[in-house]
């Protein structure tokens, strides 16, 4: 089942609210597009924002000094 964080308080059907930080798993599916779209929920995949590891990817640049040792 897909858990979805909210990040805007939000009223959804049947007659049900989330607060700012409440995981749920009962979104309408029509909604879910809209409401990921606008920012007001994210995929809650169990981490904190503390345990994710941003990665960056580092380009070397070499330069030849072949030619310039002849």
């Amino acid at each position: 089942m897909t858990q979805y964080r909210v990040l805007a308080g939000i009223d959804y059907p049947p007659s049900k609210r989330a607060e700012v930080g409440d995981i749920v798993t009962d979104l309408p599916t029509a909604q879910i597009k809209n409401l990921l779209e606008i920012g007001a929920i994210e995929l809650a995949d169990g981490k904190s924002k503390s345990e994710v590891k941003v990665e960056e990817t580092v380009v070397e640049e070499t330069t030849s000094t072949d030619s310039e040792e002849e």
